[in-house]
């Protein structure tokens, strides 16, 4: 372990760091808290301790632990990381595997966290349910970022690898004899924790092989005894698919997840006439109409869909046809553009509640 500073001397307790860096809890004499203090093993290269500064200094995210200080040598290297320290429990899997609502609670922030990574232009590169935990006020944190690297530089001549947590390309050199990295390597992760969330803290053979064997009908979130809305299931088996480039962005799976979180809870106010039309879980159909024009609009959940048109129609001055989606606020004009027959105008409101994660 390196020198620690005086502010940083007491060592409460050692972490186990994995097997590239020695990691302590200290107490900070400066501000009178816990910090987590870094160091790399001997004979581990550097730049493994410069790979995860580089991301921490970077990230703004609540779901990414944060870097407070660094240690420095005589000579003026940092040799040291000085993190923020998580006062809480382990990632767990969840119990009830039939409450939807806490499943995809469970699933979000960890999405969230990982866009929020790969929007700073990094790869974490090592997604896995040992790094995280879940901080005093229920906050999900990722931490760990020894191998984070940039998008467009993830690249590296050592493979590190977590068995079960790591996509079958990263085991495959170029030309150069490198291993490359993408974002699509924290998504098969992200798969790969979410399987491990919903299967009891465990993970099929074929993830744990070395490559993982894959397709496989044992990674299959539809067939899953879990209470999982059908596109969601899909989107997470896309996750796991053996081609990168088929897989979804963390950002798509985190807007998917968070629509079926709010799912029943948005609402619509139309206003036509002086009257007031309310749209919600409760009242999920109404139709307006006006000299032979009129529009059906319905509420399934998650959007208010035009379900049928009669004559003209326009919203926000575009024709509008049957499938179309009303998000935000819109105008609703019935009635032909120029005509002789007086057009009516509805504005529309659709409140978007946000997720709390």
């Amino acid at each position: 372990m390196i020198s620690l500073p005086d502010r940083y001397s007491k060592v409460l307790t050692t972490l186990s760091g994995g097997g590239m860096s020695d990691t302590v809890v200290c107490e900070d004499a400066h501000l009178k808290r816990k910090v987590v203090i870094k160091s790399l093993k001997p004979g581990v290269a550097t730049h493994r301790l410069m790979d995860e500064l580089s991301a921490l200094s970077a990230i703004r995210s609540k779901h990414v632990v944060q870097i407070l200080d660094v240690v420095t040598n005589a000579l003026g290297d940092i040799v040291g990381l000085v993190e923020e320290y998580i006062d809480g429990t382990d990632l767990t899997p969840i119990q009830n595997i039939s409450n939807q609502e806490e499943i995809l609670r469970a699933l979000y922030p960890i999405a969230a966290g990982i866009c929020d990574i790969h929007s700073h232009g990094r790869v974490h590169r090592d997604i896995k349910p040992d790094n995280m935990k879940i901080d005093s006020e229920g906050v999900l944190k990722i931490f760990d970022f020894g191998l984070a690297k940039i998008d467009g530089k993830a690249a590296t001549s050592n493979l590190y690898f977590s068995p079960g947590y790591s996509a079958p390309e990263i085991f495959h050199q170029d030309a150069s004899g490198k291993h490359n990295f993408t974002p699509a390597v924290d998504t098969f992760a992200f798969g790969c924790t979410s399987l491990w969330i919903l299967s009891n803290g465990s993970l099929p053979a074929c993830l744990l092989s070395v490559p993982p064997k894959l397709p496989s009908g044992d990674c299959d979130f539809l067939k899953l005894a879990v209470k999982l809305p059908p596109q969601v299931a899909a989107m997470l088996n896309d996750c796991l698919h053996i081609d990168a480039n088929k897989r979804p962005s963390l950002k798509s799976i985190m807007d998917l997840i968070g629509r079926y979180i709010l799912h029943g809870k948005h609402k619509m106010l139309l206003t036509y006439g002086g009257k007031e039309y309310k749209l919600d879980q409760a009242n999920p159909k109404v139709t307006l109409d006006s000299n032979g024009s009129g529009i059906n609009i319905q509420y399934d959940g998650l959007d208010f869909t035009v379900t049928a048109v009669t004559g003209s129609v326009h919203i926000n001055n575009s024709p509008v046809a049957k499938g179309f989606i009303l998000k935000g606020a819109s105008v609703i004009v019935l009635g032909p553009v120029g005509g002789s027959v007086p057009r009516a105008s509805i504005t529309a409101d659709v409140s978007h509640p946000e997720v709390v994660h």
